[in-house]
């Protein structure tokens, strides 16, 4: 069993490529957590007038090798929702409303498919680059 240097110029063609793409691949697949942290974010978010749920946005930021990806919303009473806050009724502390954890509990569920999701498209791109 041996090979052809032509084989080998081929690898290394298909190295090159996968190298130059992949910032564009990984880039592709944070937005894409993104814009699904986004959504289910939307669906946990609790509605009275609708600005809360409508001022959820996502940003991904390339630090050296990582990917973060950002969700906020600046509505001003976001955190008090997210994680609840005292009923304070003339001076006095008279409850605690629980918070609904929203952003937490999507946050938790993108960390455990994040994985999967950056494997299959990291899998497509070598599929399409080496065959197989």
């Amino acid at each position: 069993m041996g090979f052809q240097f032509d084989d080998m110029l081929r690898l290394k063609q298909s190295l090159v490529e996968l190298n130059k793409t992949s910032h564009q691949i990984h880039m592709k697949v944070a937005k894409r957590i993104a814009q699904l942290a986004i959504r289910k974010v939307k669906k946990m978010t609790p509605v009275d007038t609708g600005d809360l749920r409508n001022n959820w946005k996502s940003e991904v930021i390339k630090k050296g090798d990582n990917y973060i990806i950002v969700i906020y919303n600046q509505v001003e009473y976001a955190s008090f929702v997210e994680n609840g806050h005292r009923i304070v009724i003339a001076g006095q502390t008279v409850g605690w409303v629980e918070g609904r954890f929203m952003l937490k509990l999507t946050a938790d569920e993108m960390e455990r498919i994040a994985p999967n999701m950056w494997q299959k498209e990291i899998d497509k791109e070598m599929r399409r680059l080496f065959g197989n």
